[in-house]
């Protein structure tokens, strides 16, 4: 494994959180459109901010209560706890409301153009923990995970056309290939370390999409390879363009994926709560302050996508020393949020608890 340089360039926010238009509470997905600005999903203050490539704010959309502070929505242009974000080619940007079982679509100025969605095991339908993934292919199609519900295991992703309408679905609940959220073995990490603790089973999470013109003529027609976290059963899995399940990996590396982000080079970046050394049983599991924190996070996996190897490991003592690592911070002090800039695939957003990392990244 060749390790590349990374450099921490900037921190945006402040590590006790806040809803200031320079602050965040868990911002757990990200996003960059063409001209390199970021799409921020505040989850805890159930908002969606706009930043240019230094940071400043451009738009924020999110409800508000009568104090003038962030609060969770249902009416149009509001959101309950967003956990997924993209953007299209032409800088649409594409949300997962995901307590609300929604996905909203805007303009790149931050106007609405759709919303779908409601809880349930129907075509256009998402589970009861909501969509937390979204990914546009190569066509323009909505590719979203759907999670689990109450009344039953959505354990999908569902494709939809640009309103919203359903095309196609593929997954299913289990452990074997193009299934997901099967295994749920005891944690050794995180807030769900047993049976009864912690949200149980998720489904599918973090999708990306391989775009690379070359790579999909290759593929013969069968479309561009679609990426998903497995979370459940610890791994990444691909998929043809059909919704073919085309093998897995990270089997043994990945723990727990969430967010994926591809760069054009054919390098998947993978975010998730990634295995402590040593283990866990050494620590008192009860006690979340005891738990113990690798210096530099284990934040981000990158594979190379045509080996399926692990190339390359992102997180750094600097910014891990920026968190604050607080009672109750759980999976979110290693950050969930994560996106390669698209317009250029050198500069790597993380989110690590209230934070957001910019990284320089140079293989």
């Amino acid at each position: 494994m060749t390790q590349p340089q990374v450099e921490l360039l900037a921190t945006w926010g402040i590590p006790e959180g806040g809803s200031g238009d320079n602050a965040f509470r868990r911002p757990e997905a990200l996003a960059t459109d063409s001209a390199g600005n970021l799409l921020v999903a505040d989850t805890g203050n159930h908002r969606i901010l706009k930043l240019d490539t230094n940071g400043n704010l451009i738009w924020k959309i999110g409800g508000i209560d009568d104090a003038g502070e962030p609060w969770a929505g249902t009416a149009m242009a509001e959101f309950n706890s967003p956990q997924a974000i993209c953007t299209d080619n032409e800088n649409n940007v594409y949300v997962c409301d995901t307590l609300n079982c929604r996905v909203q679509k805007f303009d790149g100025d931050g106007n609405q153009l759709l919303i779908f969605g409601t809880q349930g095991l129907g075509y256009g339908q998402f589970g009861g923990e909501g969509p937390l993934g979204i990914a546009i292919d190569e066509n323009g199609y909505m590719l979203v995970c759907d999670t689990h519900t109450s009344i039953g295991g959505n354990h999908r992703v569902q494709k939809l056309d640009q309103n919203g309408h359903f095309v196609a679905q593929f997954g299913s609940y289990g452990t074997g290939l193009g299934q997901f959220g099967g295994a749920m073995p005891v944690r050794e990490y995180g807030l769900d370390f047993g049976p009864g603790i912690g949200p149980g089973p998720i489904g599918p999470t973090g999708i990306a999409v391989n775009q690379n013109a070359q790579h999909i003529s290759d593929k013969n027609n069968w479309g561009a390879d679609i990426y998903v976290g497995d979370c459940d059963n610890d791994r990444l899995q691909v998929f043809k363009g059909i919704g073919l399940c085309d093998g897995s990996f990270g089997d043994g590396v990945v723990f727990r994926p969430r967010q994926l982000s591809m760069d054009g080079s054919g390098r998947l970046y993978v975010s998730g709560v990634h295995k402590h050394e040593p283990p866990m049983e050494t620590y008192d599991l009860t006690d979340p302050l005891k738990w113990r924190v690798v210096e530099e996070s284990r934040w981000v996996l990158v594979f190379d996508v045509g080996s399926k190897q692990l190339i390359g490991r992102i997180g750094t003592k600097e910014a891990h020393d920026r968190m604050t690592h607080n009672y109750g911070a759980g999976l979110h002090c290693h950050g969930y949020g994560l996106a390669v800039c698209k317009a250029d695939d050198s500069i790597v957003y993380v989110q690590g608890d209230n934070l957001v990392f910019k990284y320089q990244v140079t293989w």
